[in-house]
């Protein structure tokens, strides 16, 4: 553990969190997602914090809508 009481697997989460977070706002959908990390679409929905996939989707629709414009 570093000084702060995490450990490096949690900092790992943390990271994986982000980079899928990332990902979504990209466009991918969940399940290209789990396909490239290897796990279920259902293990993948169960990891992000619920609805937060169709928030980051109709952000990027916003996104996306406004460049168009």
């Amino acid at each position: 553990m570093d000084n702060n009481g995490h450990s490096l697997a949690d900092e790992l989460r943390a990271v994986k969190m982000l980079l899928i977070l990332q990902a979504l706002a990209s466009g991918y959908q969940q399940k290209h997602i789990a396909a490239m990390l290897g796990i279920s679409e259902a293990t993948l929905s169960r990891m992000l914090p619920k609805g937060i996939a169709k928030e980051i989707a109709k952000i990027t629709n916003r996104r996306l809508g406004a460049e168009a414009a």
